[in-house]
């Protein structure tokens, strides 16, 4: 197959980026340390969601305007009954 009909395979995600932001978590040690975030508006027939997708290098997306629209692969992971979503392996 020629790579032009190759897709890469993943999830996805195409949504209206709304703002990067920052939040500070406790570590065990009782140590602080801050995780970026990338806050994007998935708008479906159901209504508008929020979806926080973790980040270590927030410099890649500086240049995004708020209400683009981008589509980028995500990884999901759990933990504690809860999903979470980051951009990177």
């Amino acid at each position: 197959m020629s790579q032009e009909n190759e897709r890469k395979q993943g999830f996805f995600v195409t949504a209206s980026f709304d703002r990067a932001f920052v939040k500070e978590r406790k570590n065990a040690d009782g140590t602080y340390v801050k995780v970026h975030y990338l806050g994007l508006l998935v708008r479906s027939d159901d209504g508008t969601q929020l979806c926080e997708v973790r980040t270590k290098h927030p410099e890649k997306y500086q240049h995004l305007k708020r209400d683009q629209v981008v589509t980028m692969e995500i990884h999901s992971r759990a933990f504690k009954d809860n999903v979470y979503y980051s951009d990177e392996r």
